[in-house]
């Protein structure tokens, strides 16, 4: 004889979804049941439609599904890291089929020195959830099929509601923090792994691409090529309306043979409200630009933007501990600059360290912003 479908109340899971929110700090909803496996009674799901670009691009995915199936087991899913063959095809130009492999760890030495990046970081995530398993009780495992994810679940047969939400907290919160520990290495220290192993090659117009693309993915500003030569490359903001209200950590990306330097846009536009106001200050400081304040507009009384510099020392101090940068303020105008040596770097290598100063510098603005 089948087991009987449970039945759960609607309030039941509308309590999930806001205990989820509530662990995370991120929206939920609740799935219609047209999306549904035969074998699920019901399900929350990441809504990932109401995030801006920021939080999208720093979205927690650790506790990206909950669901309960029929033997009443509720299970806590995240999202897929990557497609293997992808990455091993992209980083080592390897064409493989090795995702079915990966299932039996005892496989990972053979791929080591193929994809190092690859079984650095699949072991890095193993390590993370025995870890979080043994200070949570509970019990994540690492799926290392195509795509690689995350999966703890627990058996609900026999729990009252209150017993059921307790066990969920304590599932969704080791998934959201073992997801946030596996990013963080990923993002770091996974990087650079792969951009020091990478066996792809990339040619200097390829190249120019991918950094105008990475400032474009970091900040949503827009940005203009100024200079383009052999070795040497000069990309500033567009100077467009739609910029105004786009993250303008990056004003300026400058790369000479041996150096790369990337600067702010002037801190004291940061709550510009409009492109007059915008140009007003940009004059102030002395730059040079080719659209000039309308008559009207000089004439308008201009915000004055007062920025502390001790919350901006507060925020880079913060940013630098975070990516692992150094940061300064120039001192002849308020624009924040990090720059570092190519030395013998890749094209990888170099792009590594671009996407990590472009997210500094995008971040350490949304925070100056935010406070002021």
């Amino acid at each position: 004889m089948k087991d009987a479908i449970p039945i759960v109340s609607d309030e039941f899971v509308r309590n999930v979804k806001e205990l989820l929110e509530s662990v995370t700090g991120q929206s939920y909803g609740i799935a219609q049941k047209i999306r549904f496996h035969e074998s699920t009674v019901w399900s929350v799901y990441l809504d990932e439609k109401k995030l801006g670009i920021e939080e999208s691009l720093s979205l927690n995915e650790g506790a990206r599904w909950v669901t309960q199936d029929t033997k009443g087991n509720i299970c806590v899913t995240s999202w897929h890291f990557y497609d293997v063959d992808e990455v091993v095809l992209n980083e080592y130009g390897l064409d493989l089929q090795i995702y079915d492999k990966l299932l039996d760890r005892s496989k990972w030495e053979k791929y080591r020195k193929k994809a190092p990046g690859l079984i650095a970081e699949l072991e890095t995530a193993q390590r993370i959830t025995e870890e979080m398993n043994q200070k949570y009780g509970a019990n994540i495992k690492l799926w290392t099929e195509q795509k690689p994810f995350l999966e703890t679940c627990f058996n609900a047969k026999g729990m009252n509601e209150d017993e059921k939400l307790q066990k969920i907290e304590k599932h969704a919160r080791a998934m959201y923090e073992t997801w946030g520990a596996w990013n963080e290495w990923a993002t770091k220290v996974g990087r650079e792994i792969y951009a020091k192993t990478t066996k792809m090659r990339l040619g200097w117009n390829e190249y120019v691409k991918h950094v105008l693309s990475n400032l474009r993915d970091f900040t949503g500003a827009k940005y203009i090529l100024k200079k383009k030569g052999e070795k040497a490359l000069v990309a500033e903001l567009d100077p467009s309306g739609a910029n105004i209200f786009a993250n303008r950590g990056i004003g300026s990306f400058k790369e000479t043979k041996g150096r790369i330097i990337m600067m702010s846009d002037i801190i004291e536009t940061i709550n510009a409200k409009s492109m007059e106001e915008y140009w007003h200050i940009q004059r102030r400081w002395g730059r040079k630009i080719t659209r000039m304040v309308t008559a009207q507009g000089a004439g308008e009384p201009y915000n004055e933007v007062i920025i502390s510099p001790e919350l901006v020392k507060q925020v880079v101090r913060h940013v630098e501990e975070k990516f692992d940068v150094k940061i300064q303020m120039r001192k002849d105008r308020p624009v924040l600059v990090t720059s570092f040596n190519t030395g013998k770097l890749r094209p990888y290598g170099k792009l590594y360290e671009i996407e990590k100063h472009t997210r500094a510098l995008a971040e350490a603005w949304s925070r100056i912003e935010e406070k002021a």
